[in-house]
């Protein structure tokens, strides 16, 4: 959910005040190419086309799976009752300073996974530096976290992976 003017990063306090002055969306900023605001606007855009073209996404099923506590990381998986396996889509969510390389995540099944969405990519958009999984990963069927299969990742350091 997205409060008004939460994709550009608004940071003025919001009223319904209509008298009110100062109160207003900071439009400008987009305007006049902040990159800061430009670059979130970006993300949020590419996470609701994530969001439309993902149908797991918009499901009631869920399964967190994995809870790393000392390394702040999170890892669930969402699907759509009776849509067939191939309605799928595992997040990873990191809140680490570090980014983890060589990190085992347990999958619900082996084979080759999509990186639909990498948050990384978006810090001072376009990232030349983006930590990820080159757009795919592989599963293999080393039992981990209570799913049949896993795969090796990079977690970005303060991030959001999605594998469909």
């Amino acid at each position: 959910m997205l409060f008004m003017g939460e994709e550009i990063l608004e940071s003025t306090p919001w009223t319904d005040d209509v008298g009110s002055v100062g109160n207003a969306i900071s439009w400008d900023a987009l305007e006049s190419g902040e990159e800061t605001s430009t670059a979130f606007l970006r993300f949020v855009r590419e996470l609701l086309r994530t969001r439309r073209d993902q149908p797991a996404l918009c499901g009631e099923a869920i399964n967190a799976h994995h809870v790393d506590s000392p390394k702040h990381i999170i890892a669930f998986y969402r699907w759509l009752e009776g849509a067939g396996r191939d309605v799928v889509v595992v997040v990873v969510a990191s809140l680490n300073e570090s980014t983890q390389v060589g990190y085992r995540v347990g999958m619900p099944r082996p084979g080759p996974w999509r990186e639909v969405l990498n948050s990384d990519a978006f810090l001072n958009w376009p990232n030349p530096w983006t930590a990820g999984n080159r757009s795919a990963i592989r599963a293999d069927t080393t039992p981990v976290h209570a799913m049949p299969a896993s795969a090796v990742i990079t977690v970005p350091a303060n991030s959001i992976l999605m594998f469909a």
